[in-house]
């Protein structure tokens, strides 16, 4: 389970509410491209067992880097491996926090 203090959440809550809204404070839109199109050799093993449990630590210790210039640093030293799976779990918290919001619209 992610641990984060009541600061880190507000930090995270507002990185996701600018992603919803398009604007991408973490990642430029070159690297949001080159990650997100990579093509893996099969789309359901990134989301295997083991590869959640990477998952898990590795947005585990994303969430809790201090400071979005913190979260930035962390990211350029992540393999590219890693880096594809971060944005790609990223967007998939995005992606089910509009879909959320807009069930509670209608």
């Amino acid at each position: 389970m992610v641990r984060i203090d009541d600061a880190q959440a507000e930090e995270i809550k507002y990185i996701i509410s600018q992603s919803m809204n398009g604007l991408h404070v973490l990642f430029d839109n070159d690297t949001i491209k080159r990650y997100l199109n990579r093509s893996e050799s099969n789309e359901d093993e990134v989301f295997n067992e083991k590869k959640s449990r990477e998952t898990e630590k590795l947005i585990e210790r994303f969430m809790s880097t201090p400071t979005i210039t913190g979260k930035k640093m962390l990211f350029q030293s992540l393999t590219d491996e890693e880096k594809a799976l971060l944005i790609k779990t990223y967007f998939s918290i995005v992606e089910n926090n509009i879909l959320n919001s807009r069930r509670l619209i209608n």
